[in-house]
């Protein structure tokens, strides 16, 4: 039988209230004992009851395992072969942690994608700049550019000449016109 501390105790009999019928002073501590030891039991039941179904969960799924595994394994070469698995890979296939294969299709595509990527840029850049070669001097101005900064424009490099930062020289720096 568990003892309990004074401190216990004391949690204990504050659980039960006192009714204004009941003597104050009378507090019946065997059956709050009782009743703490119906209740420790009651949690530590439920914490074993929780763990044996864990241990029990555990154990059907290794069994489950092991006897698919043996299944596996009792195939040919080529009835595993059919459904895609060779003997190194049963282990992995039955927990679930089969690796997808890359077939060389695959394999080609993810070289030529790089390249492919890079003529679609090239060919975009390519378009980009015969639109602004088209473009007369006043068209360009009003987008910021002239005839020199296209080709660093479409490239996307650096800073442009004409970046239109510098107030006009007949400007104050309120922005009105200065007669």
């Amino acid at each position: 039988m568990m003892s309990f501390t004074k401190r216990e105790l004391e949690a204990i009999a504050l659980l039960q209230p006192v009714t204004a019928s009941a003597n104050v002073n009378a507090v019946d501590m065997d059956a709050l004992i009782a009743r703490a030891h119906q209740a420790r039991s009651a949690y530590f039941h439920s914490l074993m009851s929780a763990a044996a179904a864990k241990i029990a969960a555990a154990y059907k799924t290794r069994r489950d395992y092991s006897k698919a595994v043996s299944t596996l394994h009792a195939m040919s070469n080529r009835e595993l072969a059919d459904i895609g698995l060779s003997r190194g890979e049963i282990e992995t296939a039955v927990r679930g942690h089969m690796p997808a294969k890359v077939t060389l299709a695959q394999k080609i595509a993810g070289k030529l994608a790089p390249l492919a990527q890079g003529y679609a840029d090239w060919r975009s850049r390519r378009q980009g700049y015969a639109q602004l070669m088209a473009m007369d001097l006043r068209q360009l101005s009003d987008i910021g550019l002239t005839r020199g900064e296209i080709e660093a424009a479409v490239a996307g490099k650096g800073s442009l000449a004409n970046d239109n930062v510098a107030l006009a020289a007949n400007n104050n720096a309120s922005g009105r016109q200065v007669s």
